[in-house]
């Protein structure tokens, strides 16, 4: 009988550790090994204790349920179908809302009336990469996309922007507005096809430039190299003139 005695109380130190380190399982079996052991020994406060653990890890499941996944760099993880996940910052989420509020093409492109062809480049340059659905994945971003993009062929070009601020519509002859026939990849890759082959003449230009330099380099050092020779002969010929 007393071996059954110590036998139950290391059973329930165990079952006090495995408490302690939130085991359930692990407590509630040494537990009831104690209570076969020693009928007399009390371990009420023991079956209380599993059942707060118990009942605060279902707390703590259910606030983590209520609120979104987040990782360290600020992207919120939301499913879409059974096994699709996309991500994205709040600064994507905060910037598609804004374009998709706004229905007037200089408040889409964030630019004065008054601004410059150059200046609607340049917005939409930057907009457009932050905008892209290929790169911001946040709900609504096709939209945006696709408003951005129409803004940007109606204000670049001078007479659908002339009409669009006399009347506030965007006509233009040599393409279409609905959307069913735009296409606002073609806008983009046509933008960033006509900026990478400017880049590229403009390189072409420094290196012809370049090469136009170092070609006359040469031909002055063997210049200055002949010239000691030429004066020598011009001064052996003087007496004779």
């Amino acid at each position: 009988m007393d071996g059954n005695k110590d036998e139950a109380i290391r059973c329930v130190r165990i079952a006090e550790e495995a408490i302690a380190s939130g085991n359930k399982q692990r407590a509630f079996k040494f537990i009831k090994m104690a209570q076969r052991l020693n009928h007399n020994l009390s371990v009420n406060h023991l079956l209380s204790a599993c059942e707060k653990l118990d009942s605060s890890e279902n707390s703590a499941s259910a606030g983590q349920n209520d609120h979104k996944d987040r990782n360290a760099n600020g992207f919120v993880k939301s499913d879409e179908g059974l096994s699709a996940e996309r991500s994205y910052t709040e600064e994507h989420v905060h910037l598609i809302r804004h374009i998709n509020r706004k229905k007037d093409y200089y408040g889409i492109l964030g630019v004065e009336k008054s601004c410059s062809v150059e200046e609607i480049r340049k917005a939409y340059r930057k907009l457009s990469l932050k905008v892209h659905p290929d790169k911001n994945k946040a709900p609504g971003s096709e939209e945006a996309f696709k408003k951005l993009c129409k803004a940007f062929k109606c204000l670049s070009d001078g007479d659908s922007r002339m009409q669009y601020d006399q009347t506030g519509l965007a006509d233009d002859a040599r393409g279409s507005y609905d959307d069913d026939e735009f296409d606002p990849d073609e806008i983009f890759r046509a933008f960033f096809g006509q900026a990478e082959e400017g880049c590229s003449a403009r390189h072409v230009c420094r290196c012809r430039g370049m090469d136009g330099q170092q070609r006359g380099e040469p031909d002055l050092i063997v210049l200055l190299q002949i010239l000691p020779f030429l004066l020598l002969i011009l001064l052996a010929y003087l007496p004779f003139l």
